[in-house]
Protein backbone atom coordinates (compact mmCIF):
# COMPACT_ATOMS: atom_id res chain seq x y z
CA UNK A 1 0.00 0.00 0.00
CA UNK A 2 2.79 2.39 0.83
CA UNK A 3 4.37 1.88 -2.58
CA UNK A 4 1.02 2.51 -4.24
CA UNK A 5 0.50 5.69 -2.24
CA UNK A 6 3.98 6.90 -3.15
CA UNK A 7 3.31 6.25 -6.83
CA UNK A 8 -0.01 8.15 -6.79
CA UNK A 9 1.49 11.12 -4.98
CA UNK A 10 4.45 11.23 -7.38
CA UNK A 11 2.10 11.10 -10.36
CA UNK A 12 0.03 14.07 -9.10
CA UNK A 13 3.18 16.07 -8.36
CA UNK A 14 4.46 15.47 -11.88
CA UNK A 15 1.15 16.53 -13.41
CA UNK A 16 1.12 19.74 -11.33
CA UNK A 17 4.67 20.60 -12.35
CA UNK A 18 3.82 20.15 -16.04
CA UNK A 19 0.70 22.30 -15.68
CA UNK A 20 2.64 25.09 -13.95
CA UNK A 21 5.35 25.01 -16.65
CA UNK A 22 2.74 25.18 -19.41
CA UNK A 23 1.00 28.12 -17.78
CA UNK A 24 4.27 29.98 -17.31
CA UNK A 25 5.23 29.46 -20.94
CA UNK A 26 1.85 30.71 -22.19
CA UNK A 27 1.97 33.73 -19.90
CA UNK A 28 5.47 34.67 -21.05
CA UNK A 29 4.41 34.39 -24.71
CA UNK A 30 1.45 36.67 -24.05
CA UNK A 31 3.75 39.17 -22.37
CA UNK A 32 6.17 38.97 -25.29
CA UNK A 33 3.38 39.52 -27.79
CA UNK A 34 2.04 42.39 -25.74
CA UNK A 35 5.46 44.00 -25.48
CA UNK A 36 6.23 43.62 -29.18
CA UNK A 37 2.89 45.09 -30.25
CA UNK A 38 3.35 48.80 -31.32
CA UNK A 39 0.71 51.36 -30.42
CA UNK A 40 -0.30 53.66 -33.33
CA UNK A 41 -2.38 56.81 -32.78
CA UNK A 42 -5.68 56.79 -34.62
CA UNK A 43 -7.06 59.62 -36.77
CA UNK A 44 -10.37 60.20 -38.55
CA UNK A 45 -10.17 60.38 -42.32
CA UNK A 46 -12.21 60.26 -45.49
CA UNK A 47 -11.57 59.41 -49.13
CA UNK A 48 -11.64 62.35 -51.53
CA UNK A 49 -14.54 62.40 -53.96
CA UNK A 50 -14.58 65.75 -55.77
CA UNK A 51 -17.89 67.28 -56.82
CA UNK A 52 -19.12 70.53 -58.36
CA UNK A 53 -20.71 73.43 -56.48
CA UNK A 54 -21.75 76.92 -57.52
CA UNK A 55 -20.82 79.89 -55.32
CA UNK A 56 -18.86 83.16 -55.24
CA UNK A 57 -15.09 83.09 -55.53
CA UNK A 58 -13.26 83.79 -52.29
CA UNK A 59 -9.82 83.65 -50.76
CA UNK A 60 -7.76 84.47 -47.71
CA UNK A 61 -4.76 86.75 -47.54
CA UNK A 62 -2.75 89.21 -45.49
CA UNK A 63 -3.33 92.95 -45.58
CA UNK A 64 -0.24 94.82 -46.75
CA UNK A 65 0.47 98.48 -47.26
CA UNK A 66 0.59 99.47 -50.93
CA UNK A 67 3.60 101.64 -50.09
CA UNK A 68 6.16 99.90 -47.88
CA UNK A 69 9.62 101.45 -47.99
CA UNK A 70 12.98 100.61 -46.45
CA UNK A 71 14.78 103.88 -45.79
CA UNK A 72 18.50 103.38 -46.40
CA UNK A 73 21.25 105.80 -45.42
CA UNK A 74 23.12 107.33 -48.35
CA UNK A 75 25.66 109.18 -46.18
CA UNK A 76 27.84 108.52 -43.14
CA UNK A 77 27.52 109.97 -39.66
CA UNK A 78 25.84 109.82 -36.28
CA UNK A 79 22.06 109.34 -36.51
CA UNK A 80 19.52 111.21 -34.38
CA UNK A 81 15.73 111.01 -34.49
CA UNK A 82 13.56 113.80 -35.83
CA UNK A 83 10.12 114.81 -34.58
CA UNK A 84 9.03 111.21 -33.92
CA UNK A 85 10.55 108.40 -31.86
CA UNK A 86 12.38 105.75 -33.86
CA UNK A 87 10.21 102.92 -32.51
CA UNK A 88 8.10 100.33 -34.29
CA UNK A 89 4.42 101.31 -34.32
CA UNK A 90 5.02 105.08 -34.14
CA UNK A 91 2.83 107.06 -36.55
CA UNK A 92 4.01 110.06 -38.56
CA UNK A 93 2.64 112.57 -41.06
CA UNK A 94 3.80 113.38 -44.55
CA UNK A 95 6.66 115.89 -44.39
CA UNK A 96 7.71 115.06 -40.81
CA UNK A 97 11.45 114.86 -40.17
CA UNK A 98 11.98 111.17 -39.45
CA UNK A 99 15.68 111.31 -38.66
CA UNK A 100 18.81 113.28 -39.46
CA UNK A 101 22.50 112.50 -39.63
CA UNK A 102 25.18 114.77 -38.17
CA UNK A 103 26.11 117.11 -41.05
CA UNK A 104 28.25 119.92 -39.58
CA UNK A 105 31.47 118.60 -41.12
CA UNK A 106 29.76 118.20 -44.50
CA UNK A 107 28.48 121.80 -44.34
CA UNK A 108 31.92 123.16 -43.52
CA UNK A 109 33.44 121.16 -46.36
CA UNK A 110 30.85 122.56 -48.76
CA UNK A 111 31.52 126.14 -47.65
CA UNK A 112 35.24 125.62 -48.10
CA UNK A 113 34.65 124.40 -51.63
CA UNK A 114 32.43 127.38 -52.43
CA UNK A 115 35.19 129.68 -51.18
CA UNK A 116 37.62 128.00 -53.58
CA UNK A 117 35.08 128.37 -56.37
CA UNK A 118 34.82 132.13 -55.72
CA UNK A 119 38.60 132.32 -55.88
CA UNK A 120 38.64 130.51 -59.22
CA UNK A 121 36.24 133.02 -60.77
CA UNK A 122 38.08 135.99 -59.23
CA UNK A 123 41.33 134.79 -60.84
CA UNK A 124 39.78 134.75 -64.35
CA UNK A 125 38.08 138.15 -64.12
CA UNK A 126 41.15 140.01 -65.52
CA UNK A 127 41.25 137.65 -68.52
CA UNK A 128 37.49 138.08 -69.08
CA UNK A 129 37.86 141.88 -68.91
CA UNK A 130 40.55 141.83 -71.59
CA UNK A 131 39.30 139.01 -73.84
CA UNK A 132 35.52 139.22 -73.25
CA UNK A 133 34.84 142.79 -72.10
CA UNK A 134 31.10 142.52 -72.74
CA UNK A 135 30.87 139.59 -70.27
CA UNK A 136 32.86 141.14 -67.43
CA UNK A 137 29.91 142.73 -65.61
CA UNK A 138 27.96 139.44 -65.78
CA UNK A 139 30.72 137.48 -64.03
CA UNK A 140 31.55 140.22 -61.52
CA UNK A 141 27.89 140.33 -60.48
CA UNK A 142 27.79 136.52 -60.29
CA UNK A 143 30.57 136.46 -57.71
CA UNK A 144 28.64 138.88 -55.52
CA UNK A 145 25.54 136.61 -55.53
CA UNK A 146 27.47 133.58 -54.18
CA UNK A 147 26.82 133.13 -50.42
CA UNK A 148 28.71 130.48 -48.47
CA UNK A 149 25.66 129.46 -46.40
CA UNK A 150 23.17 129.41 -49.28
CA UNK A 151 22.62 127.33 -52.41
CA UNK A 152 25.00 128.11 -55.24
CA UNK A 153 23.22 130.38 -57.78
CA UNK A 154 22.77 129.19 -61.34
CA UNK A 155 25.78 129.55 -63.58
CA UNK A 156 25.52 132.51 -66.00
CA UNK A 157 24.86 131.51 -69.61
CA UNK A 158 27.79 131.83 -71.98
CA UNK A 159 27.25 133.75 -75.21
CA UNK A 160 29.75 131.88 -77.40
CA UNK A 161 31.51 128.57 -77.72
CA UNK A 162 34.79 130.36 -77.22
CA UNK A 163 33.67 131.63 -73.82
CA UNK A 164 32.43 128.12 -72.88
CA UNK A 165 35.80 126.57 -73.79
CA UNK A 166 37.60 129.24 -71.79
CA UNK A 167 35.45 128.57 -68.68
CA UNK A 168 35.97 124.82 -69.05
CA UNK A 169 39.75 125.18 -69.34
CA UNK A 170 39.81 127.14 -66.09
CA UNK A 171 37.82 124.35 -64.26
CA UNK A 172 34.88 126.70 -63.67
CA UNK A 173 32.28 124.36 -65.16
CA UNK A 174 33.52 121.18 -63.49
CA UNK A 175 33.77 122.87 -60.09
CA UNK A 176 30.28 124.35 -60.44
CA UNK A 177 28.68 120.94 -61.09
CA UNK A 178 30.74 119.29 -58.34
CA UNK A 179 29.46 121.82 -55.82
CA UNK A 180 25.86 121.36 -57.02
CA UNK A 181 26.28 117.59 -56.53
CA UNK A 182 27.65 118.17 -53.04
CA UNK A 183 24.64 120.35 -52.23
CA UNK A 184 22.31 117.54 -53.29
CA UNK A 185 24.31 115.11 -51.14
CA UNK A 186 23.87 117.42 -48.15
CA UNK A 187 20.07 117.12 -48.48
CA UNK A 188 20.39 113.40 -47.75
CA UNK A 189 21.48 114.10 -44.16
CA UNK A 190 17.86 114.88 -43.26
CA UNK A 191 15.11 112.37 -44.17
CA UNK A 192 11.48 113.49 -44.33
CA UNK A 193 8.38 111.28 -44.54
CA UNK A 194 7.22 110.83 -48.16
CA UNK A 195 3.69 109.98 -46.95
CA UNK A 196 1.67 109.59 -43.76
CA UNK A 197 2.15 106.19 -42.19
CA UNK A 198 3.68 104.05 -39.47
CA UNK A 199 7.18 102.84 -38.64
CA UNK A 200 6.98 99.06 -38.98
CA UNK A 201 10.61 98.10 -38.28
CA UNK A 202 13.68 99.82 -36.82
CA UNK A 203 17.15 98.62 -37.79
CA UNK A 204 19.39 101.29 -36.24
CA UNK A 205 18.82 103.01 -32.90
CA UNK A 206 19.17 106.67 -32.01
CA UNK A 207 22.76 108.04 -31.80
CA UNK A 208 24.21 105.09 -33.71
CA UNK A 209 26.75 105.70 -36.48
CA UNK A 210 25.45 104.75 -39.92
CA UNK A 211 27.28 104.13 -43.18
CA UNK A 212 26.05 104.39 -46.76
CA UNK A 213 23.88 101.36 -47.51
CA UNK A 214 22.73 100.76 -43.92
CA UNK A 215 18.98 100.19 -43.50
CA UNK A 216 17.58 102.62 -40.92
CA UNK A 217 13.81 102.06 -40.68
CA UNK A 218 10.94 100.48 -42.61
CA UNK A 219 7.80 102.57 -43.06
CA UNK A 220 4.33 101.68 -44.34
CA UNK A 221 1.60 103.95 -45.62
CA UNK A 222 -1.50 103.63 -43.42
CA UNK A 223 -4.13 104.88 -45.87
CA UNK A 224 -3.54 102.65 -48.86
CA UNK A 225 -3.86 98.88 -48.43
CA UNK A 226 -4.14 95.85 -50.66
CA UNK A 227 -4.74 92.14 -50.11
CA UNK A 228 -3.22 89.28 -52.09
CA UNK A 229 -5.43 86.19 -52.33
CA UNK A 230 -4.97 82.89 -54.19
CA UNK A 231 -7.67 81.99 -56.71
CA UNK A 232 -7.81 78.52 -58.39
CA UNK A 233 -7.19 78.51 -62.12
CA UNK A 234 -10.72 77.26 -62.83
CA UNK A 235 -12.11 80.50 -61.34
CA UNK A 236 -9.61 83.01 -62.67
CA UNK A 237 -11.30 83.49 -66.07
CA UNK A 238 -14.35 85.06 -64.43
CA UNK A 239 -12.26 87.64 -62.52
CA UNK A 240 -11.35 90.92 -64.23
CA UNK A 241 -9.54 94.12 -63.27
CA UNK A 242 -12.16 96.19 -61.46
CA UNK A 243 -14.14 93.20 -60.14
CA UNK A 244 -15.72 94.19 -56.82
CA UNK A 245 -15.09 92.41 -53.54
CA UNK A 246 -16.38 92.31 -49.98
CA UNK A 247 -13.71 92.14 -47.29
CA UNK A 248 -14.49 90.29 -44.06
CA UNK A 249 -12.81 89.24 -40.85
CA UNK A 250 -12.17 85.54 -40.24
CA UNK A 251 -15.43 85.55 -38.20
CA UNK A 252 -17.33 86.82 -41.30
CA UNK A 253 -17.88 90.39 -40.08
CA UNK A 254 -17.73 93.02 -42.84
CA UNK A 255 -14.47 94.97 -42.65
CA UNK A 256 -14.55 96.87 -45.93
CA UNK A 257 -14.91 96.75 -49.69
CA UNK A 258 -12.45 96.63 -52.56
CA UNK A 259 -11.70 96.15 -56.23
CA UNK A 260 -9.31 93.91 -58.12
CA UNK A 261 -6.34 96.02 -59.25
CA UNK A 262 -3.89 93.36 -60.46
CA UNK A 263 -3.94 89.70 -61.53
CA UNK A 264 -0.66 87.80 -61.54
CA UNK A 265 0.50 85.83 -64.58
CA UNK A 266 2.48 83.40 -62.40
CA UNK A 267 0.94 80.05 -61.46
CA UNK A 268 1.56 78.48 -58.04
CA UNK A 269 2.21 74.87 -59.05
CA UNK A 270 1.59 73.49 -55.56
CA UNK A 271 -1.95 74.86 -55.29
CA UNK A 272 -2.72 75.41 -59.00
CA UNK A 273 -3.79 78.96 -58.13
CA UNK A 274 -2.99 82.52 -59.19
CA UNK A 275 -2.56 85.57 -56.95
CA UNK A 276 -5.18 88.30 -57.27
CA UNK A 277 -4.57 91.71 -55.66
CA UNK A 278 -7.49 93.65 -54.19
CA UNK A 279 -7.25 97.31 -53.19
CA UNK A 280 -9.08 97.60 -49.87
CA UNK A 281 -11.10 100.43 -48.30
CA UNK A 282 -12.40 99.97 -44.73
CA UNK A 283 -15.99 100.76 -43.79
CA UNK A 284 -16.64 103.57 -41.32
CA UNK A 285 -15.42 102.67 -37.85
CA UNK A 286 -13.04 99.97 -39.11
CA UNK A 287 -9.37 100.04 -40.06
CA UNK A 288 -6.91 97.66 -41.62
CA UNK A 289 -3.70 96.57 -39.92
CA UNK A 290 -0.60 95.70 -41.90
CA UNK A 291 -0.19 91.90 -41.83
CA UNK A 292 -3.80 91.20 -40.73
CA UNK A 293 -5.18 87.85 -41.99
CA UNK A 294 -8.47 88.47 -43.72
CA UNK A 295 -11.14 86.97 -45.99
CA UNK A 296 -12.13 88.35 -49.40
CA UNK A 297 -15.38 87.49 -51.19
CA UNK A 298 -15.35 88.33 -54.90
CA UNK A 299 -18.81 89.16 -56.20
CA UNK A 300 -18.54 86.63 -59.03
CA UNK A 301 -20.34 83.28 -59.12
CA UNK A 302 -19.17 80.16 -60.91
CA UNK A 303 -19.02 76.36 -60.80
CA UNK A 304 -16.18 74.94 -58.74
CA UNK A 305 -14.87 71.42 -58.27
CA UNK A 306 -13.68 70.26 -54.87
CA UNK A 307 -14.63 68.65 -51.55
CA UNK A 308 -16.06 69.91 -48.25
CA UNK A 309 -14.07 69.04 -45.11
CA UNK A 310 -14.14 70.25 -41.48
CA UNK A 311 -12.45 73.65 -41.13
CA UNK A 312 -10.25 72.47 -38.24
CA UNK A 313 -8.51 70.04 -40.62
CA UNK A 314 -7.02 73.01 -42.51
CA UNK A 315 -3.96 74.86 -41.28
CA UNK A 316 -2.12 77.56 -43.23
CA UNK A 317 -3.88 76.59 -46.47
CA UNK A 318 -2.76 72.96 -46.20
CA UNK A 319 -4.24 69.59 -45.16
CA UNK A 320 -2.79 66.22 -44.15
CA UNK A 321 -2.98 63.19 -46.48
CA UNK A 322 -2.55 59.60 -45.31
CA UNK A 323 -0.47 57.01 -47.18
CA UNK A 324 -1.32 53.34 -46.65
CA UNK A 325 2.10 52.33 -47.98
CA UNK A 326 4.03 53.59 -44.94
CA UNK A 327 1.22 54.68 -42.55
CA UNK A 328 2.61 58.26 -42.58
CA UNK A 329 0.72 61.51 -43.10
CA UNK A 330 2.08 64.35 -45.21
CA UNK A 331 1.17 68.00 -45.71
CA UNK A 332 -0.53 69.05 -48.94
CA UNK A 333 -1.29 72.63 -49.99
CA UNK A 334 -4.83 73.34 -51.14
CA UNK A 335 -6.99 76.27 -52.21
CA UNK A 336 -9.90 77.37 -50.05
CA UNK A 337 -12.90 78.07 -52.28
CA UNK A 338 -15.81 78.64 -49.90
CA UNK A 339 -17.09 78.18 -46.36
CA UNK A 340 -20.51 77.42 -44.90
CA UNK A 341 -22.07 75.69 -41.90
CA UNK A 342 -21.08 72.31 -43.33
CA UNK A 343 -17.38 73.09 -43.46
CA UNK A 344 -14.79 74.43 -45.90
CA UNK A 345 -14.92 73.68 -49.62
CA UNK A 346 -11.41 73.15 -51.00
CA UNK A 347 -9.71 72.19 -54.26
CA UNK A 348 -6.30 70.76 -55.10
CA UNK A 349 -6.88 67.09 -54.15
CA UNK A 350 -7.23 64.00 -56.32
CA UNK A 351 -10.11 61.53 -56.14
CA UNK A 352 -9.08 58.62 -53.91
CA UNK A 353 -6.71 60.61 -51.69
CA UNK A 354 -7.20 59.83 -48.00
CA UNK A 355 -7.50 63.14 -46.16
CA UNK A 356 -7.36 63.57 -42.38
CA UNK A 357 -10.57 65.25 -41.19
CA UNK A 358 -9.47 66.29 -37.72
CA UNK A 359 -6.85 68.59 -36.27
CA UNK A 360 -3.41 66.96 -35.99
CA UNK A 361 -1.41 68.09 -32.97
CA UNK A 362 2.34 67.70 -32.48
CA UNK A 363 2.82 66.06 -35.84
CA UNK A 364 6.22 64.61 -36.68
CA UNK A 365 7.14 63.34 -40.13
CA UNK A 366 8.27 59.96 -38.79
CA UNK A 367 5.12 59.22 -36.75
CA UNK A 368 2.92 56.40 -38.08
CA UNK A 369 -0.87 56.41 -37.73
CA UNK A 370 -3.96 54.28 -38.00
CA UNK A 371 -6.92 55.88 -39.72
CA UNK A 372 -10.64 55.34 -39.48
CA UNK A 373 -12.18 56.17 -42.84
CA UNK A 374 -15.72 57.50 -42.59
Amino acid sequence: MKLRHIFIISFFLLVNVLIVMALQKGFSEKIEVKINKTFLPTLSATKVVNSEKEFKAMGYGNVSSFNTVNLISEVQGKLSQGVVDLKAGVKFRKGDLLYKIYDVEARYALRARKSGYINLIANILPDIKSDYPNEFTKWATYIETIKLNKTLPELPAWTSDKEKVFLSSKQILSEYFSIKGQEEQLKKYAVYAPFSGTISEVYITNFSVVNPGNKVIKIAQNSNYEISISIPTNQIETIKIGSEATILTTSNEIKGYGKVVRISDVLNQNTQSINVFVKATPVEGEKFIDGEYIKVDLNIEGKNKGITIPSLAIKNNSVMLYSSLDSLIRKKQISILNEDVNGTFISGLTDGDVIITQEVLNHQSSTKYNVIIK
